[in-house]
């Protein structure tokens, strides 16, 4: 499946849009390419993750509107504790592959709010190469709200996110982990590289 027959919101949509824009008819973007520009009126759903280690992958920044989901700021913190520890392995499997690939991914976030309201939030992954090849690959991540959240307030426990629901890698040229490794719920989608994009609105 097309990816972008796949994507719910808008935002979404223009995001990935921006992502093609920015590679080109690369893989993966390289830092330098990002246009932060482009992506202006997503910006407080996006964030970004470095991904360092097995046992670190730092948000470097932290869209405004999934801190105020979550309850909490989340720059400079680890992505990977805010899980279970039964559920790590497997968060820190599917990014390390998403780096390492590249690939990106896409699923549903179940995000639990004060007022008990579960409310589904579609998330967007794509990857981004650092200009330096030396240094840490990014993830570039957008959050949308799948219904009204305003005035609900985040739940009083922030310390973990959800898991994952409907997850699936996107094959954006480099392909995806095989099927034998159990680390998706659905089929890939795919992304295929071409020049550029028109944006919605």
């Amino acid at each position: 499946m097309r990816l972008l027959d796949d994507i719910h919101s808008e935002a979404c949509h223009d995001f990935a849009l921006a992502w093609q824009n920015w590679r080109g008819s690369a893989i993966a973007p390289r830092r330098a390419s990002v246009r932060i520009d482009d992506i202006q009126k997503e910006l407080p759903h996006v964030s970004v993750v470095e991904v360092i280690s097995a046992d670190l992958c730092k948000f470097c920044v932290a869209g405004t509107a999934l801190c105020e989901a979550v309850g909490m700021e989340l720059t400079g913190e680890n992505y990977y504790d805010f899980t279970t520890p039964e559920a790590r392995p497997l968060r820190v499997a599917r990014t390390s592959h998403m780096a390492g690939m590249p690939c990106g991914c896409h699923f549903v976030f179940p995000i639990l709010y004060r007022s008990g309201k579960v409310v589904p939030t579609e998330v967007l992954s794509l990857p981004v190469l650092p200009n330096d090849l030396s240094a840490p690959r990014q993830i570039f991540t957008i959050a949308i709200p799948m219904e009204q959240t305003r005035l609900m307030g985040p739940h009083d426990n922030p310390l973990q996110f959800p898991e994952a629901e409907g997850f699936r890698f996107i094959d954006v040229g480099a392909g995806v982990p095989d099927d034998h490794l159990n680390l998706s719920e659905r089929a890939a989608a795919t992304l295929p590289i071409y020049a550029t994009c028109s944006r919605t609105g």
